[in-house]
């Protein structure tokens, strides 16, 4: 059997003509009459981007990257150790709803999932699970399908939360967020704390804006949840000044030893000086006086 591997472009808007792979792309296996089975290299529309394939690689930007990551690592971390709680990034979502297609949220949180199958889709009817929360990054392709379609699906959906992080129609303005909470009949807007963090519900960490990105927060504490270059600065720290504290032990221990020796040096002599002083006094005693 014969396989090709081609590049098709479907077609697209005037805008996308120039770049038609500025989305990203997925391959399609077909087998042609003459049984060549040929692997088509094919660009993503707008529409794909709302309803991803299982296998698409969609472009994104650094910003978007850097965020998504720091969020979703966060909260992987901090339900680390509640096997009942599943943390998605990028994964396609079967929602088990009549009349919404499959999506592909940045970030999704469902509490109580009956059995994670770890699968490239979750079908939140097999595998169970409330959805609490849902994130998006949103990109200048997809900010209307973020702010409007999406928006409408996770309602209807059963979402409890959505927050979205906006840096506008270009992309290069500093980060707004944009929360809404599920009300009775439609989302009500979720305002920020004094701090001007958006709580995300009942997940525990509220999301802020610092330094021109967003950033996750203790709702407790407040403190700022580290990314990881934070964390293995941490780390580095850590183990250097475990590394001196160590060296500093092993010096101490090392000037004990050698004090104890010099002890028991210092002990052996006395015993050896006593026993002389002990001879030479037995020696005077058998001498009472020598005559002269």
């Amino acid at each position: 059997m014969k396989h090709v591997l081609s590049t098709e472009v479907r077609p697209s808007s005037v805008a996308d003509a120039d770049d038609p792979f500025r989305y990203g792309w997925r391959y399609v296996r077909r087998t042609e009459p003459d049984g060549t089975v040929v692997i088509a290299e094919i660009p993503l529309t707008l529409e794909d981007l709302l309803y991803p394939e299982e296998g698409d690689f969609v472009v994104h930007e650094p910003w978007h990257t850097q965020d998504f990551t720091y969020c979703y690592s966060t909260l992987t971390a901090w339900y680390a150790d509640q096997p009942e709680v599943v943390v998605l990034g990028d994964c396609r979502v079967d929602w088990g709803v009549a009349g919404i297609r499959p999506l592909g949220p940045d970030i999704v949180v469902l509490f109580a999932v009956r059995h994670w199958l770890q699968q490239t889709t979750f079908h939140l009817a097999e595998e169970g699970g409330q959805p609490v929360l849902v994130m998006e990054i949103a990109s200048p392709s997809t900010r209307r399908h973020d702010l409007e379609t999406k928006r409408a699906f996770y309602y209807r959906a059963g979402v409890q939360t959505y927050v979205i992080v906006d840096r506008g129609p270009e992309g290069e303005a500093p980060p707004r967020l944009i929360g809404f909470q599920r009300g009775p009949m439609d989302w009500v807007p979720l305002p920020p704390d004094a701090r001007g963090h958006v709580p995300l519900g009942p997940v525990g960490l509220a999301l802020g804006v610092e330094e021109g990105r967003p950033w996750l927060y203790n709702t407790v504490t407040g403190e700022r949840e580290p990314d990881r270059p934070e964390l293995q600065q941490a780390l580095a720290a850590a183990r250097a000044s475990m590394q001196a504290t160590e060296a500093r032990a092993q010096d101490a221990e090392a000037r004990a030893q050698n004090a104890e020796s010099r002890l028991q040096d210092a002990v052996q002599e006395r015993r050896q000086l006593e026993a002389r002083v002990r001879a030479l006094e037995e020696q005077l005693r058998q001498r009472p006086g020598d005559a002269g």
